[in-house]
């Protein structure tokens, strides 16, 4: 009993430790400066106005800009209508892939956009190095304000996330700025592919209960994880994601499916004894790795010292990340996780190539990135064990 209790303690030092490193990763707690929280102010957001080299992005380099309302500056004189537009001003509640996507805007006396200069975000940069090639900011520029506010613009598939966040910032932008009515509903969370990924989800739910009983189901279940919510839908929990939510904050509805992901694997280890549950009934890598597995019975296992080694190899991996996370220094490594593979058009060639080496090693050894690498499984882990 004692033993267990300090596993439970040291687990809850341990999630307070990534929280830690969350907040040192971007300098902010659920949207906020953690000095701010206790604050009375009530606007906890700081909206700047662009500096000099984003003036120079934005097409007016020598431009003088004097404060028309929060978040909107006229370009030059107090009465100009030319202006530029913060759309953390404008977008609270809306979410990418891993938190918000801030812009500047440049709107002309016509209040057509003649230029969107991208901020400082979460995102994995080749998703949105796509989103910017695909159009998705493009699509937005010389546009009147009317058609600004009822068209339905286009997103980038395998990025939809994140550009519905792109693409909503700047209406909810220009319709405040423009004092104009949006009839946009383009953005309703229950699409095909969330309905799928859903009852995915809840399909192992039920097959997690009845896969002793019936070794088929669980196949049937690791196909559906890794073609429906991996390859079709790309829905997983990961430490860029885990992160981006401790950050910045998350939208229920557009994050509904990994938010459920989330909430089973606390809520299963803890209540209901299914050890790992996102780890063996969700999660779409996991899944690949034990159907490459099937393609050879003979394994390679480690030798018993040498898994006194590894057993703890990724709690010495995510403690190392959070530690060179405090210090300012994996900021780009959480990118490098290999599940965004599954969206493998945005995806990195080196993330692409950690997937296939973890697959092709799969083979040979069970499951090896899950049990010897994932900082996000370890977490998860150290959230089961609070009881």
């Amino acid at each position: 009993m004692q033993n267990k209790f300090i596993e439970s303690i040291t687990n809850v030092v341990l999630l307070l430790l990534f929280l830690m490193a969350a907040v040192s990763y971007q300098g902010k707690l659920f949207g906020h400066k953690p000095q701010d929280l206790f604050k009375d102010s009530q606007d906890k957001v700081e909206i700047l106005p662009p500096n000099q080299s984003q003036l120079n992005e934005l097409g007016i380099p020598n431009a003088s800009l004097q404060e028309k309302s929060l978040g909107i500056w006229n370009i030059g004189e107090s009465n100009s209508t030319d202006k530029i537009i913060n759309t953390l001003a404008f977008s609270k509640g809306i979410y990418g892939f891993a938190g918000s996507v801030p812009m500047y805007l440049h709107l002309d006396h016509n209040n057509k956009i003649k230029k969107v200069v991208l901020l400082e975000n979460n995102e994995t940069p080749d998703f949105m190095e796509s989103i910017q090639e695909n159009g998705v900011i493009s699509q937005w520029l010389d546009k009147d304000p009317e058609e600004l506010m009822t068209m339905k613009p286009d997103v980038v598939s395998g990025a939809t996330i994140t550009s519905n966040a792109i693409n909503r910032s700047i209406t909810a932008s220009i319709a405040s700025a423009t004092n104009s009515a949006t009839s946009n509903k383009w953005y309703a969370f229950a699409d095909l592919k969330t309905v799928a990924a859903l009852l995915v989800i809840i399909m192992g739910l039920i097959i997690s209960i009845k896969a002793n009983k019936n070794k088929q189901l669980r196949t049937v279940q690791l196909l559906l994880n890794t073609l429906v919510l991996g390859l079709w839908c790309g829905k997983f929990i990961s430490l860029k994601i885990l992160m981006g939510w401790v950050s910045n904050g998350t939208n229920l509805l557009t994050s509904i499916v990994v938010i459920l992901m989330l909430v089973l694997s606390i809520v299963m280890p803890l209540f209901f004894n299914r050890k790992s549950y996102y780890c063996n009934w969700t999660c779409p890598l996991g899944s690949a790795q034990e159907l490459a597995g099937k393609i050879n019975k003979r394994k390679l296992h480690p030798s018993k010292r040498m898994m006194k080694i590894l057993k703890h190899s990724r709690a010495v991996i995510t403690l190392g990340l959070f530690f060179f996370l405090w210090l300012g220094l994996a900021t780009d490594i959480i990118d490098y996780e290999p599940f965004s593979a599954f969206i493998f058009s945005h995806a990195s060639p080196i993330v692409i190539t950690i997937a296939l080496l973890s697959l092709l090693i799969a083979i040979i050894t069970p499951r090896p990135w899950c049990r010897f690498v994932c900082p996000t499984g370890q977490i998860l882990n150290w959230t089961n064990k609070m009881n």
